[in-house]
This record gives structure tokens, sequence and C-alpha cells, in this order.
């Protein structure tokens, strides 16, 4: 009797295991549609949607659903070949699956703590900024750069009359540069010395703001304006670093509740260490 209870024990185990880490098979369900079967275990449709990440689920594709059933198939193959084998009651082997469980279950208790507490004000944005300022200083120059490139200085000269004619930069860049920014109008965003190639810093190091130059570099032949520069130990703008400080308070929030609850847990259970047994050398 006793071997029965703790053999039903294990495959419970197991079966949890199985069903946190994707195997998300069931008994005989009621009243959906099954869309796949192992012996008696079932995988209905609902349950394979729920698996579909948000992102994903206008966009997955009906052979990409075949596949996420396939291998529902072949988990539940597998695992229920490893219970014949009985790995369960491998010793190692269990204690790596209690591990397992222990750590899906308290890190889904922690994601479901912060998450009642995630959102961040505004003003708590603009309060750590006021704060942390000096942390926002830029440690190098940066500049801020549209441009086109094209393959020969025929095609250079071309473009830059269409632009000294008074025709916008984004749309002479979208129709006749080679680069990927053309998608952007050209615009390159903010960069520093290390990200770019040295003769292309080095023109728009030398480039007045807002003038347009014409270069040639080993890429093509290139139109650059430099939008705006960011010298170093200047303040990054509010804007620029929005989401990074909203990330930083949303960790330092979290460090403080896992602590809270820590305290009372240690509060309302009993736990012990002895450390003389565990630095004993017997």
């Amino acid at each position: 009797m006793g071997d029965r209870v703790l053999k039903r024990a294990r495959y419970l185990k197991i079966g949890l295991i199985s069903c946190l880490i994707g195997m998300w098979g069931c008994e005989r369900p009621q009243k959906v549609s099954i869309v796949a079967q192992v012996e008696n275990r079932y995988l209905t449709k609902e349950a394979l949607e729920r698996r579909i990440p948000p992102p994903f689920a206008d966009t997955i594709t009906p052979k990409e659903k075949q596949r996420l059933v396939e291998n529902w198939i072949e988990e539940e193959l597998l695992y229920r070949e490893a219970i014949r084998q009985e790995l369960d009651q491998d010793p190692e082997l269990s204690d790596r699956i209690d591990r397992a469980v222990r750590q899906l279950l308290a890190s889904e208790l922690m994601a479901r703590t912060h998450a009642r507490d995630a959102e961040v004000s505004e003003d708590e944005i603009l309060a750590y900024y006021e704060e942390h300022r000096a942390e926002f200083e830029r440690d190098q120059l940066e500049l801020r750069v549209r441009h086109l490139i094209v393959a020969d200085r025929s095609a250079q000269n071309r473009a830059w009359t269409r632009l000294q004619k008074g025709e916008f930069f984004e749309q002479v860049a979208r129709e006749v540069s080679i680069d990927q920014s053309a998608t952007n109008g050209g615009d390159l965003g903010y960069f520093t010395e290390d990200m770019v190639n040295p003769s292309f810093w080095a023109a728009c190091w030398e480039a007045k703001l807002g003038h347009r130059i014409r270069i040639r570099t080993r890429l093509g032949y290139h139109i650059i304006e430099v939008m705006d520069r960011n010298d170093a130990g200047s303040i990054r703008d509010l804007v620029n670093v929005r989401g990074e400080i909203q990330q930083r308070i949303l960790t330092e929030r979290r460090r403080v509740q896992r602590a809270k609850l820590l305290a009372e847990l240690k509060e309302r259970m009993e736990w012990s260490v002895d450390w003389r047994q565990l630095n004993s050398t017997r």
C-alpha cells in the first residue's frame, strides 16, 4: 500500500512539472474541441490557443499551429516513455524536478506580486530624473545626423541639386538613398564616434550644425546634415531616458517587495539554519 502511495505521489509531481513546462494535456475534457490525444491525455484547441504568445496570436500560420501540436505529441510520448522506464524514481532526477517546481512556483508568486504594483507615474519618473541627473550625463559627444548615400558622384550631384532647389531632405533620401536609413528619411538618430565609420564621423564632427556637406567614404557618396550635437558632460533629455528610469524604478520596487515579503514569511513560518552543521568537517 505504501509503495503505491509513493508511486502515485511521484506521478503527481511529474504531472505537475509537465504542466508547468508546457505539456498542456489533461484528462478527457468536456464540451471542448480535442485537437490531439496520446493515450488518456488530450490537447484541446482552447488550451493550444492559450499557449500562443499574444503578439503572435493574429499572425501564427496554420503550419506553425500544426508544429505546436506535433511538439506536444512528441513531448507527451517521450514523457510517457520516461515514466515507463521509471526515470521518475531516480533520486537525482527527482530532486531536480522538485527544485524546478519550487523555482517556477516561487517565480510565479513574485510575478503576481509585482503585477499588482506595476504602474510608474509621470511624477515618479520626473522626481527620479531630477534626483539622479548626474547619472544621465553623457561621457562623450553625440551627434544626430541625417544623410543619403548613392553609388556615384553623378547621382550625388543630382540629389544635391534637388535639395538646393528646396525639395525636402526626407523625400529625396527615401527616393535615392541606398542606405537602410532611407525608410526614415535618412535620419540616423544619435550616435557616438565608436558607432560609425571613422571617415564618416570625422566629416560629421567638422560639419556645422544645420549645414549640408558632400563627402565620399568607402561606403559611397554621401550628403550629410548634422541636426543636433550633444557635448560630453551634457545631460540626456528626460524623453530619451524615460524608459530607462521606469525600469530602474520597477527594479528597485521589486527588490523592496521581495525583501518585505520574505521578512513577513520569516516571521510567520518556522525556519532555522544550523551553521555549525553546515561548516562541520564530518
